[in-house]
């Protein structure tokens, strides 16, 4: 492995980690990671900022904001509460009332 393999594994690794303890907010790790790439000179200027034109890019932005919404509201609670009450101890009928909410 070369020199350069493994600074990007190595950031990735320190970005998985502080992703799944969230004591740092995701999009501090995210701009971590990015700004990193270009000071390693591992990505140019251009290459870095390419991403954010990419409308997926927009779109998972987007649906974190509508998700954090959603639990600040209180919605994520009683959508919760109320597919425990309904589906009971069947982990099937979850699944179907969950796809079915999901996609309703």
């Amino acid at each position: 492995m070369n020199g350069e393999l493994i600074w990007v594994l190595s950031l990735l690794a320190v970005a998985i980690v502080l992703f799944a303890t969230g004591r740092v907010r995701m999009d501090a790790v995210a701009l971590f990671v990015i700004v990193a790439f270009a000071l390693s000179g591992t990505l140019t200027v251009p290459e870095v900022f390419s991403g954010f034109s990419d409308p997926n890019v927009v779109l998972i932005a987007a649906l974190f904001i509508i998700g954090d919404g959603l639990v600040r509201t209180g919605v994520a609670t009683v959508m919760g509460t109320w597919l425990v009450k309904v589906a009971g101890n069947s982990e099937i009928k979850m699944l179907v009332l969950l796809m079915l909410t999901v996609a309703g």
